[in-house]
């Protein structure tokens, strides 16, 4: 290249500059790169460590050490003088030896902060390299590290430096906790893996692929403008085998059918853009609906996609009961298939009932099966994809379950009426949203008849027998009888809570009622009426969250339970019905006696799903993923309960240098 050409280059940089400078300003944002003295005023005294020369990605240098040379250029780091300026000549000069024979050698000098870098020196280098785009460039690195705090980008930061030391990868940076193991696990990496080179290669290929995929314009919807969240959201939906091979239009493709999950995800208020439907939509029918009564029109195909057969799952039975409801009550209205996915075919068998069958709704009975939910709802927007799971942020598909708790909470107050001194035993099936609301309400409800009473925890999900140890531990009475661990599930939901003898003999006592049916008649009457997006905010992720008021959950006594008790049951029953009576009232205290309640404070239906606590009269623990058995983690991994990194953060940060000593 020419001094010529060069000094045209130059002129496309400065409009590239100005044009980023206007669209700030006109946002009312700085134009000018980001000064580290400014974000971090006590950075030069903060801890360092010298990385010595490594390549960085160029994307993540964002300003600049000190003030004074940041008025040169744009934050995109375009220059913003004129070719008059000596600046401009220097500038053109390295513009000239970045593509001759030469080219830049000296690395640049940053200091790196949270995963950012900022110039120290070689501004221009910078400039030059970044208006060809080049992704990467070689600085030498001063790590600085931040103060104790309980910001989760500090947490985030203080998984990414162990990361980092195993992999000597610096592109991967999130926001918040958690995204790094995510990214592993997917690439098949343990949190102990050292990558290879033939691996950071491999790995580094696809994401500069990925990085051409990903145009500006789509980044502007995403978190942080973060091409690692879209690279988080593709590997939570698709095999790392598949993506790596593909090329920037598919890979294009794929990103923008998953633009409206990031976009959501992107939002400050999740809260605000997720729709919880704690009700059936009871529209009436308009004129317009009226009068099509009388008019043939083309039948509704809903296929249901399990992942065991009725007779071997309690759990698929009660959701095929479901499916006979449904067809009883809709009749020719629906035509109904269901088939039965394993580890590899759910894919492939939910486009085949779209592409092939002709289905219009795809209700996936299982939690396991929302990663394939999504990528039939991403090829196909116009199918109505539900996944039974509880509170899963997705605009894509929608999610369905049912207040469970409110059974609890009756089966808990029979319970207590009848243990007398005894402990109560409780046996959980997953440690995920909505079990511990669920194990807390029927805690609460033993206490509300007998307040003198303790619940002893179990789960079926661990190694060994829980009605074994719980009876070992002195409980009679043992309520979570129907959810036995998968590999012995029954077809029979049988009796949820009984009083079970020494011998092993059970006298039924209560049971908690699952009435899916009920759940996917209102589902497909609201497909029917055109009432499915009457109600629901646009770009929002909806939940589908019903309970006893909805009729579909329900509470059975056996004969062995007293009058007195039974009319007890009734009344509260009632009190959920017409919300006169709530499970989580009055005051509560957690294991740790944190006042968790107290009288005129309540729980939102978020707060009751996430809930991740447990009441203070209730022994035992929220299990590890790791503790579980095989077959119980991928569930316990997709509906993980929210972590409290409060006080964790500051524990990471004051281990940072530890971390990489």
């Amino acid at each position: 290249m020419n001094r010529l050409e060069a000094s045209g280059h130059y002129r496309e940089a400065v409009r590239l500059g100005q044009k980023y400078y206007r669209e700030n300003v006109s946002r009312g944002q700085s134009p000018y790169p980001q000064v580290l003295e400014n974000i971090y005023p006590s950075s030069s005294s903060a801890a360092r460590q010298d990385l010595g020369v490594l390549e960085i990605p160029t994307d993540a240098i964002v300003g600049t050490l000190a003030d004074g040379r940041k008025s040169a250029f744009a934050g995109n780091f375009m220059p913003l003088l004129s070719e008059e300026t000596e600046f401009a000549d220097k500038w053109i000069s390295l513009c000239e030896a970045h593509l001759g024979d030469k080219g830049i050698t000296d690395p640049v000098s940053c200091i790196e902060y949270m995963g950012r870098f900022y110039v120290q020196e070689g501004h221009k280098r910078v400039s030059v390299l970044r208006s060809y785009g080049s992704p990467s460039i070689q600085a030498k690195v001063t790590r600085i590290f931040p103060e104790a705090s309980s910001d989760p980008a500090v947490a985030a930061y203080g998984e990414f430096l162990p990361f980092f030391k195993r992999s000597g990868i610096y592109v991967l940076q999130f926001t918040h906790p958690g995204c790094i193991a995510k990214i592993e696990s997917a690439l098949g990496f343990g949190d102990s893996h050292v990558w290879t080179e033939a691996e950071r290669a491999d790995f580094m290929s696809f994401y500069w692929v990925l990085r051409e995929a990903c145009t500006p314009a789509m980044l502007e919807g995403v978190r942080d403008r973060s091409l690692c969240e879209v690279l988080l959201s593709l590997l939570e939906l698709y095999p790392y085998d598949q993506l790596k091979d593909l090329g920037i239009s598919e890979l294009r493709k794929r990103v923008s059918a998953l633009m409206p999950d990031l976009r959501f995800a992107a939002e400050d208020h999740l809260s605000d853009h997720t729709s919880v439907s704690t009700e059936p939509e009871m529209a009436g029918k308009g004129l317009v609906r009226s009068l099509l009564d009388g008019i043939s029109r083309p039948v509704l195909h809903v296929a249901f996609i399990h992942v065991r057969t009725p007779g071997t799952s309690a759990w698929t039975h009660g959701h095929d009961e479901g499916r006979k409801y449904l067809e009883h009550v809709l009749g020719s209205q629906v035509k109904v298939s269901c088939c039965f996915a394993d580890e590899t075919n759910a894919e492939s068998l939910m486009e085949k009932a779209v592409t092939e069958d002709g289905a219009n709704v795809i209700i996936a009975t299982a939690p396991t099966l929302l990663s394939s939910a999504r990528q039939c709802a991403a090829a196909h927007p116009g199918v109505k994809v539900l996944v039974c799971a509880l509170s899963v942020p997705y605009v894509g598909v929608r999610t369905y379950y049912s207040r469970i708790h409110e059974a609890n909470f009756i089966s808990g107050a029979v319970t207590g009426s009848l243990c007398g001194s005894d402990p109560v035993g409780y046996i959980a099936r997953y440690p995920i949203l909505g079990t511990p609301a669920s194990i807390n309400a029927f805690a609460l409800g033993v206490r509300l008849t007998n307040p003198g009473a303790e619940v002893i925890l179990d789960w079926s999900c661990l190694e060994g027998d829980p009605v074994r140890r719980l009876r070992e531990a002195g409980a009679r009475i043992i309520s979570g009888l129907s959810a036995p661990a998968p590999s012995s599930a029954v077809a029979s939901p049988g009796w949820s809570t009984a009083i079970v003898e020494e011998n092993g003999t059970m006298t039924p006592v209560a049971s908690d009622v699952w009435n899916w049916g009920k759940t996917y008649e209102q589902i497909i009457r609201s497909i029917l009426s055109g009432s499915w997006n009457s109600s629901v905010p646009q770009h929002s992720a909806v939940n589908y969250w019903w309970g006893m008021s909805s009729g579909v959950i329900d509470i059975r006594l056996s004969d062995a339970v007293p009058t007195g008790v039974r009319q007890l049951a009734g009344i509260l029953k009632q009190g959920l019905v017409n919300e006169t009576i709530h499970p989580f009232s009055g005051t509560i205290y957690d294991q740790s006696g944190n006042l968790r309640m107290s009288p005129g404070t309540g729980y939102t239906p978020e707060s009751l799903m996430r809930m991740n606590w447990l009441c203070s009269h209730v022994h035992g623990r929220i299990p590890e993923v790791s503790e579980l058995l095989p077959e119980s983690r991928e569930t316990s991994r997709l509906l993980a309960l929210p972590e409290d990194f409060t006080g964790s953060a500051m524990g990471q940060t004051a281990q940072l240098r530890k971390v990489v000593a």
